[in-house]
C-alpha cells in the first residue's frame, strides 16, 4: 500500500512538472527570466533618457533596443529638449539622474558600468548618437562667423584727410582750392549749390577750380591708390573776387588766360602772311645763312604748343563747349603744314603730335606756363632725329640708355602763383645726367628750381662746350622755353652758341655765323608768341 500511495505521488508530480513547459511551447524565442526582463527595461530606459526620446508609446519587451538605434537618427532632437524625455521615463534608475542633466551622449558610459551581463556591451558600442552630433558640427555661426576674427580696421584702410592750404578767386564764380594730400590721389570737392568736382592730384599737391557763388559750406575727401576715401574735410568758400590770369582745368591743372585765344582758334593767320613768311625763309633767310656758315645750315623750328593746346581734353565745360576740334587752327599749326617738306634744309617740328603723346609724364608744370625738363626732352628727341638724317654718328643721351636718370622733387611754385596771388609748391620732373660731360649749360642748370620768363638763366654763358665729341654744332636762338631744352642741347652738340644774354635776344649773328659756322640753327619759341603776323618767327631772321 505504501509503494501504490508513493507512486501515485510520483505521477502527480511529474504532471506538475510538465505543465509550466506546455504552457512556453507558444513563445520559444521568449527565454528570458523575469530577472532578465527587469534588466532589460532598466537598460532601455536608460538608454531612452541618454538618447532624449521623446516617445509617448512603449515598445515591446522584446524590441527596446532595436527601438532606440533605429529611431535616434531620425528624430535626433536639440540638446534643449533632453530634460523633458527624462520626464516621461517612469522607471529610470535613481543613478541616471546626473545623466539628464548634461549632453546625452557624454552620460552614456556610466549606464555600461551597471550591466550585469557583459553580453551586452554590443547595445553601449553600437550608439549612433556618439557618433553623429549634427548640433554640435553643424554650428556655421560659431565657426565661420565673420566676428570671430577681427577683420581690418576701416580706418586701417582709408586714406588720409587732405589739407587745404590756399584759396584764391580766379573769377567772379571761380576759385581755386589749393592743398596737400596722400600721392596721387583722386580729389573730390562737394557741398551745398556746388557742383561736384573730381580730378586727380598733381603727386602730393592738388589744384582744383570750383564755381559758385555767395559763401558756401563745401567739403574735400582723397582716395589713394589701393586705400579708401578718407574721412571728409568741411570748409568754407567764397566767390565774387577779382579776375585772374589763370584759368582751371581738370586734374591739377592750371593755365595761362592768354592762351585761351589760340586755344579756341580765335588767333590765326591768313594765306597771304603764311605764304609771304614760307618765301621768305626759302628765298632770303636760308640762302645768307648757308653764304654766311660756307655750308648746308639746317634752320630747324621748334614751336612749342601751349599747355593749353596740349591738354584740350581737360578743359571744363565753360571752355570745352567752345572748342572746335582737338586740332583748333592756330599760328603754330598753320606755320607747321606751311614748311613742312617746302625744303631739304628748314624743318619746322610737329610737336604737339609728339607730346600729346606723353602728356601724362607731367611734361607742363602745373604752377608755371611752361613745360618741364620732361617736355624738353621729348622735344629735344625731335631736333635729334633731324641731326641724326645727316649726322649718322652723333651720341644722342637719351634714359632708355642710361645717360639720364629722372628725380621727381618738390620745389617751389613757378609764375602763376604769383598770377594769383598766393604760394603754391610742385612735385616736378628733373633729369640728372649719368655722364660727366654735360656741358656749361647742364651743369649750371641742374639743381635750380622752376626758371620762368621773369627769371631767367642768370647764370649761363653765350658758349659751350663738350671735352670729347664730334657731334655738329648748333646755334640757339629762342624765348623763355630755351631755359629746359639748352641742358640737352648743350649735352649732346660738342659747341653751343647762343646770343648776348642767352635768350630773349632775337635776330640772327651774322658775324658769330661766319666765325663759327654752325651745323643748325635751332629756333625755340613758344606757341603763345606766334602771332597771327608772324611777327615772332620774322623777328627770329
Amino acid at each position: 500500500m505504501k509503494n501504490r500511495v508513493i507512486k501515485v505521488i510520483c505521477l502527480l508530480i511529474t504532471v506538475m512538472l510538465l505543465l509550466p513547459a506546455a504552457s512556453c511551447t507558444g513563445s520559444p524565442a521568449n527565454t528570458d527570466t523575469s530577472a532578465e526582463i527587469t534588466e532589460k527595461r532598466a537598460d532601455t530606459t536608460g538608454k531612452t533618457a541618454a538618447t532624449a526620446e521623446a516617445t509617448t508609446e512603449e515598445a515591446p519587451t522584446g524590441k527596446v533596443t532595436e527601438a532606440v538605434i533605429t529611431e535616434a537618427p531620425e528624430t535626433e532632437p536639440p540638446a534643449t529638449e533632453a530634460p523633458a524625455a527624462t520626464e516621461k521615463v517612469t522607471d529610470p534608475p535613481t543613478t541616471e539622474a546626473p545623466a539628464t542633466t548634461e549632453k546625452p551622449e557624454t552620460t552614456k558610459e556610466p549606464e555600461t558600468t551597471k550591466e550585469p551581463e557583459t553580453t551586452r556591451e554590443p547595445v553601449t558600442t553600437r550608439e549612433p548618437v556618439t557618433t553623429k552630433e549634427p548640433v554640435t558640427t553643424k554650428e556655421p555661426v560659431t565657426t565661420a562667423a565673420p566676428p570671430a576674427t577681427d577683420p581690418p580696421t576701416e580706418a586701417a584702410d582709408k586714406t588720409e584727410a587732405p589739407e587745404v592750404i590756399a584759396m584764391t578767386s580766379l573769377s567772379e564764380d571761380r576759385v581755386l582750392i589749393y592743398g596737400s594730400c596722400e600721392k596721387d590721389s583722386v580729389i573730390r570737392v562737394f557741398g551745398t549749390n556746388i557742383a561736384e568736382e573730381i580730378n586727380d592730384a598733381n603727386s602730393t599737391y592738388f589744384y582744383i577750380e570750383v564755381s559758385g557763388s555767395g559763401t558756401r559750406l563745401a567739403k574735400i575727401t582723397a582716395t589713394a591708390p589701393g586705400k579708401a576715401e578718407s574721412n571728409p574735410v568741411a570748409f568754407n568758400v567764397t566767390f565774387g573776387g577779382e579776375g585772374k590770369e589763370v584759368w582751371g582745368g581738370r586734374n591739377s591743372r592750371l593755365f595761362y588766360r592768354p592762351t585761351l585765344d589760340f586755344l579756341l582758334g580765335n588767333v590765326r593767320a591768313n594765306d597771304d602772311t603764311l605764304q609771304n613768311v614760307k618765301g621768305y625763309l626759302l628765298n632770303g633767310v636760308l640762302p645768307n645763312v648757308q653764304n654766311a656758315t660756307g655750308k648746308d645750315t639746317k634752320l630747324i623750328y621748334a614751336i612749342i604748343p601751349d599747355p593749353a593746346t596740349c591738354y584740350y581734353d581737360e578743359q571744363r565745360s565753360y571752355v570745352a563747349n567752345s572748342l572746335t576740334g582737338s586740332d583748333p587752327v592756330s599760328p603754330m599749326r598753320q606755320f607747321v603744314q606751311t614748311m613742312n617738306g617746302a625744303s631739304d634744309d628748314i624743318y619746322a617740328l610737329d610737336l604737339l603730335t609728339v607730346l600729346r603723346q606723353h602728356k601724362d609724364d607731367r611734361i607742363y608744370f602745373t604752377t608755371d606756363t611752361h613745360y618741364t625738363e620732361y617736355g624738353a626732352y621729348y622735344v629735344y628727341r625731335e631736333i635729334m632725329k633731324v641731326v641724326k638724317k645727316y649726322h649718322p654718328s652723333s651720341r644722342v643721351r637719351t634714359v632708355e640708355d642710361g645717360d639720364y636718370r629722372i628725380d621727381f622733387i618738390d620745389v617751389n611754385g613757378g609764375d602763376m602763383c604769383g598770377m594769383v596771388g598766393i604760394s603754391m609748391r610742385e612735385v616736378v620732373p628733373f633729369f640728372i645726367a649719368n655722364f660727366e660731360d654735360t656741358g656749361s649749360y647742364y651743369i649750371s642748370k641742374r639743381n635750380d628750381g622752376i626758371k620762368s620768363a621773369g627769371f631767367g638763366p642768370g647764370g649761363w654763358e653765350r658758349f659751350s662746350t663738350l671735352n670729347d665729341s664730334n657731334n655738329p654744332t648748333a646755334y640757339v636762338i629762342g624765348d623763355s622755353y630755351g631755359c629746359y631744352i639748352l641742358p640737352f642741347i648743350g649735352a649732346n652738340f660738342s659747341k653751343v652758341w647762343t646770343n648776348e644774354g642767352v635768350l630773349w635776344n632775337y635776330g640772327i649773328d651774322y658775324s658769330l655765323l661766319a666765325e663759327q659756322k654752325p651745323d643748325y640753327i635751332i629756333f625755340v619759341v613758344c606757341e603763345r608768341n606766334v602771332r597771327g603776323d608772324l611777327g615772332q618767327i620774322l623777328s627770329m631772321t
